[in-house]
């Protein structure tokens, strides 16, 4: 039976201070389990209301934060892939053999997190009875929402491979010590070999089994290594998220809270967007209003050092995180004009900055009654805005409409879904399916929307078009409304909800549903179509006429591909 979705906000949390921040409190008094008991079934029915409301309600979400990988980075780690996953499908036995290319991304997991000071800090002060509420809390919720059956033992098996990882990596060792002796370490590491043999031949459906195999492995560390216990919990808490899929997560804290910020497209830092252009740190677009705009940076400016330390070898991050800040504190950076010449050292001082969904709507210069708009991002809000640009463009003169979705990483479903009633009349969107209560679920056209764009329409899509922009360029294009110019999308067709855990300080991102077009066709891995291709450009056009894909998009409009 097909359910027609209205337009609710999508729940979100987040507040800051580190991994400790989860479980402060919890050593005095920590959650109940809820493996047994009236109280341990009362929880489940929360739990599993909680999830089938976040379904319900459409949300996905694609994270960013300090401990898992930027949107692009898993762009360039999926373009340089070297055939298949990195990962073990869930469910199965995670006994077989690493690959080099598997054994090399998971290095560079535990170089990501441990390079992070507030969570090496964290670590040290965490109490490993309280992680260990934690740990079974975020396995626990793991095994009952993820889109496919997952067994706490190759959840377990997962975590321990990662903490061998950690015992390995360099990274990691400078920030404990204790992983120094050379003997202590490989004996440590021998200890975690049996204990994975057993974890892999365990019985993998009992709950109780994942916080004892992490005790275990506590046990173990203090008799033979020392590290501290909140170590040993994040690589077994983090090692088996990473295990699922690029988009589940472990959420401490402070992630939570800056997941909230960006639903909200509000932020503290510089006003400008950057990103990775052949290892270089580069502006790709500054805010109207906001402080670098008022220093006079420009797109296409390299970045080369933030307060003396050079960016060269950081993440995006990394420097992501060293620009923003607190409201009115300064950030010193060296910017070379252009990406040529000498650079110069500017001064910023941060700001709360607003991103708008809505980026660049006018009429195309020279192109007669051709509208265009950039929608950049689905974020609370997002379906007001572009109601307002389609409605000023209309008043304008447009006849025609460009829809550029390039880069737009995704973002809540349900402003997705709100979107495509601007241009669709009645029917289906999109649908998701999963094993949680209320993860499959059909969406069409809010019953109320109103259908304000009847005129032709184009909508370009690149590699960077990712999640819920994939659902809106997917319902437009299979059901004839648009014509897709450009290459196919990321192929992200997975929704996430988050699952708090211990007490509501912490959560887990995990996905509960697969999303489909309105044909039946499953996004994820796949991506969408265009029906017009064209190649990638070597670097920003000066000129939305001088752009190759806008170029193809207005050919096509005017060949009356997108008529309704």
């Amino acid at each position: 039976m097909t359910r027609t979705s209205r337009c609710l906000p999508t729940p979100s949390k987040r507040s800051g201070e580190g991994l400790s921040a989860l479980v402060r409190g919890g050593s005095r008094r920590p959650p109940r389990t809820t493996c047994v008991g009236r109280s341990g079934l009362g929880r489940l029915a929360v739990l599993v209301a909680l999830v089938a409301a976040a379904c319900a309600s459409g949300c996905v979400i694609f994270p960013h934060g300090a401990y898992w990988p930027s949107y692009d980075e898993h762009l360039a780690a999926a373009s340089s892939a070297e055939g298949g996953s990195a990962a073990a499908a869930p469910g199965g036995r995670p006994a077989r053999r690493r690959t080099p290319a598997e054994r090399a991304s998971l290095q560079k997991a535990v170089t990501r997190r441990w390079s992070n000071d507030a969570l090496a800090q964290s670590a040290r002060d965490m109490d490993g009875r309280a992680g260990r509420w934690v740990y079974t809390d975020a396995a626990r919720a793991v095994a009952w929402f993820y889109v496919d059956r997952v067994a706490y033992r190759d959840l377990v098996a997962a975590g321990i491979r990662s903490l061998r990882a950690a015992l390995e990596n360099a990274t990691f060792r400078a920030r404990f010590g204790e992983a120094d002796d050379d003997t202590k370490r490989a004996c440590f590491a021998e200890a975690l070999e049996i204990l994975h043999l057993k974890a892999c031949a365990a019985d993998p459906w009992f709950a109780f089994q994942a916080g004892e195999w992490l005790t275990v492995a506590m046990e173990k560390n203090r008799a033979m290594l020392g590290l501290p216990d909140g170590a040993v919990v994040a690589e077994f808490l983090f090692g088996a998220m990473d295990s699922l899929d690029p988009y589940s997560r472990y959420l401490t804290a402070e992630m939570l809270e800056a997941f909230r910020r960006q639903s909200k497209g509000a932020y503290a830092g510089i006003g400008a967007a950057v990103v990775l252009r052949g290892g270089r740190v580069v502006v790709s677009e500054v805010f109207e209003g906001g402080p670098a705009a008022r220093a006079g940076l420009k797109p296409g400016d390299e970045i080369v050092a933030i307060e003396h330390d050079q960016v060269k070898g950081l993440s995006l991050t990394d420097v992501s995180r060293r620009l923003r800040g607190e409201p009115a504190t300064k950030v010193r950076i060296r910017v070379r004009p252009g990406g040529r010449g000498e650079a110069r050292t500017v001064v910023l001082e941060r700001s709360v900055v607003r991103r708008p969904s809505v980026r660049r709507a006018r009429l195309i210069d020279g192109e007669e009654g051709v509208g265009y708009l950039h929608l950049a991002t689905f974020k609370s809000g997002t379906e007001k805005e572009l109601r307002r640009a389609v409605r000023t463009l209309d008043a304008r003169g447009a006849k025609a409409l460009i829809v550029d979705l390039r880069g737009n990483p995704g973002g809540m479903l349900l402003e997705a879904i709100g979107a495509a009633g601007v241009f669709l009349p009645r029917g289906r969107v999109t649908q998701t399916r999963g094993r949680a209560l209320g993860a499959t679920w059909t969406y069409d056209v809010p019953l109320l929307a109103h259908h304000q764009w009847r005129g032709p329409l184009a909508v370009v899509i690149d590699r960077g078009t990712a999640s819920a922009a994939e659902v809106l360029a997917a319902a437009l294009g299979r059901r004839g409304r648009a014509v897709l110019v450009g290459q196919r999308t990321f192929g992200k067709g997975a929704a996430q909800v988050n699952v708090p855990i211990s007490g509501g300080r912490g959560a887990v991102c995990v996905t509960v549903a697969r999303v489909y077009d309105p044909d039946g066709e499953c996004i994820e891995g796949q991506g969408v179509e265009p029906d017009r291709s064209v190649p990638p450009s070597s670097g920003p056009a000066e000129t939305l006429r001088a752009d190759p894909a806008v170029r193809a998009a207005v050919e096509a409009l005017r060949a009356g591909s997108a008529e309704p």
